[in-house]
């Protein structure tokens, strides 16, 4: 069936649209064509046959990434439908995902993936919460070669992880958020097989229970987070809510709780001295808290006083989220992690942390930072956040969100200072960010001082392609007039996103922006109130003539 082709027409791009790939244009040209042309032999012959093995038709020749691209455009633009789906499934799949059409994943089409795609080493299903446990548990025991699995917003169980645990022990990555059928019990089944005595999923890599709500007993929830943090000797990622109780409980060396565990299942202390045997160790006689060293590289959502503690059982760590509280002082360092290189910072309150406070703290290990964020914190020196980036020279990624209280300023004189004409060299970045609140008005210093990081910064990047200034009341016209009007070569090249939602710039500074070399995609204006409709639509008007395919947001 179909065994016919349908030549592809020629291909019409506007002037200064994006410059596509032919594969990508293919695959649109069949995306469209779908319904109307691919699919006609199969609803007339094959609709109702689930379980044949082999499909002649005119996608088993394609290259699998091909097909999984061709189901996520099909899905992207609700084009897919059960029967489409039914023909792009074929046995060459390594990697399927099946979240652009959840909706239309059901029992039998998972019972077609099972009979068709046994070579999957990634299968992603989030969201496909039609589908039974009894079924997702049958599926996993038929692709023990899974490397990859996402099941997060589905109706998985104590059966499902059972079957995980059992049949693919070459797992490394594992989604299970959401999935509010899971307990505390079902959870060690997945590490450990009370039948037979062992421990499963000893590859395990990236562990995610997010949003996995504790039903009924939480200390039984903590203590099975504990469980698996032992059992799993070479996890590098585990979320969950329970995870800083879980950390806690072990670095206290509390491996013998009341009621727990369940009945053939070994002790929290037996799990941590076999832990040691099966990585290898020699010494097990050693304390706990000198045998659980965890192999995590990335802990979130980490309060500030368990840093230190906590913190100490994962020497390795590369990314950490730190929520911090409203004491004037912390008592922890980063100097505890080497690697780090991803840090994020956040009061998940009102700000009453100033951003000064946590330069100290940040300075060790600045220079290994690839990615900083700085969430909901008071700048109350101007120089400060200047200050902070020229510690960090190899960041790719910064974003900040900042309190400026009001008259903050620390010079009074008559006149304001030139601005700095060297840049701050940052020739990795590509995303900064930085969003302001505050009192609408602040001191004239203060905004001077802004307005020259600014130009110091946007002309030491090189490679930036997403710049974001919310809420900025330094005036951008002179900013984006200082940059690009520099003796230097082209600045920001590489830019592709721009938002000055908000911000303090007029029609001038934002042509500036757009006469520009650069790659510029997208433009947001929202909220700019010097920037009017009419300014707008001469914007869009001059992107236009200029056939410069740009998005321009105004409201």
């Amino acid at each position: 069936m179909c065994s016919h082709f349908v030549a592809i027409g020629p291909f019409r791009m506007s002037p200064g649209s994006d410059v596509e790939t032919l594969t990508s244009l293919c695959l649109q040209n069949i995306a469209e064509n779908m319904q109307s042309v691919w699919m006609a032999d199969y609803m007339d012959k094959n609709m109702e046959e689930y379980n044949f093995l082999y499909i002649e038709g005119p996608f088993n020749q394609l290259a699998g990434p091909l097909v999984q691209q061709l189901i996520r455009i099909l899905g992207d633009s609700h084009k897919l439908t059960k029967a489409g789906l039914h023909l792009l499934l074929h046995p060459h799949l390594t990697e399927l995902s099946l979240r652009p059409c959840a909706s239309l994943v059901t029992k039998a089409m998972v019972q077609l993936v099972t009979v068709r795609c046994k070579f999957l080493i990634s299968l992603d299903l989030h969201s496909c919460n039609r589908v039974p446990a009894a079924s997702l548990a049958l599926l996993v025991e038929r692709l023990p070669r899974l490397q990859k699995l996402y099941l997060s917003d589905t109706q998985s169980d104590s059966l499902v992880l059972a079957a995980i645990g059992s049949f693919c022990q070459r797992l490394r990555e594992l989604d299970l958020s959401r999935c509010k059928k899971i307990s505390a019990s079902s959870l060690l089944t997945l590490v450990y097989d009370s039948r037979t005595g062992r421990f499963c999923c000893q590859a395990l890599r990236v562990l995610l229970l997010q949003d996995v709500m504790p039903k009924g007993n939480t200390e039984q929830w903590v203590h099975a987070v504990c469980f698996v943090l032992l059992a799993l000797p070479y996890l590098e990622q585990f979320a969950n809510p329970s995870m800083a109780d879980a950390m806690r409980l072990l670095y206290l060396r509390k491996l013998n709780p009341s009621n727990f565990p369940p009945e053939n299942f070994p002790s929290l202390s037996e799990v941590a001295k076999t832990r040691h045997a099966r990585v290898g160790k020699k010494e097990i006689t050693r304390t706990v808290a000198q045998d659980t060293v965890l192999c995590l590289k990335k802990l979130e959502d980490l309060d500030e006083d368990d840093a230190c503690t906590v913190g100490s059982l994962c020497q390795g760590l590369e990314e950490v989220s730190i929520a911090l509280s409203n004491q004037t002082e912390g008592s922890w360092s980063l100097v505890q992690w080497p690697n780090l290189t991803r840090l994020i910072l956040h009061c998940p309150e009102c700000p009453q942390r100033r951003l000064e406070e946590v330069l100290t703290t940040i300075h060790p290990i600045s220079k290994n930072l690839r990615l900083l964020s700085l969430q909901n914190l008071l700048w109350c020196h101007e120089e400060s956040l200047s200050t902070l980036v020229t510690w960090c020279p190899n960041l790719q990624s910064f974003q900040t969100h900042l309190t400026v209280p009001r008259h903050t300023a620390s010079h009074n004189g008559p006149e304001l200072p030139p601005w700095p004409v060297d840049p701050i060299l940052l020739p990795h970045l590509h995303t900064f960010s930085l969003l302001l609140e505050g009192d609408d008005v602040l001191h004239p210093t203060f905004l001077h001082k802004l307005g020259g990081f600014l130009v110091s910064l946007l002309k030491g990047c090189p490679k930036l392609e997403s710049l974001s200034l919310c809420r900025i009341p330094a005036p951008l016209d002179g900013v984006f007039e200082a940059v690009y009007g520099s003796h230097q070569p082209e600045p920001l090249q590489k830019l592709r996103e721009v938002s000055l939602c908000s911000s303090n710039i007029t029609q001038w500074g934002v042509s500036l922006i757009l006469r520009a070399k650069n790659d510029l995609k997208a433009l947001d204006l929202s909220h700019c109130k010097d920037v009017t409709c009419r300014d707008h639509h001469k914007l869009q008007e001059g992107a236009r003539k200029d056939k410069r395919s740009v998005r321009i947001t105004w409201q």
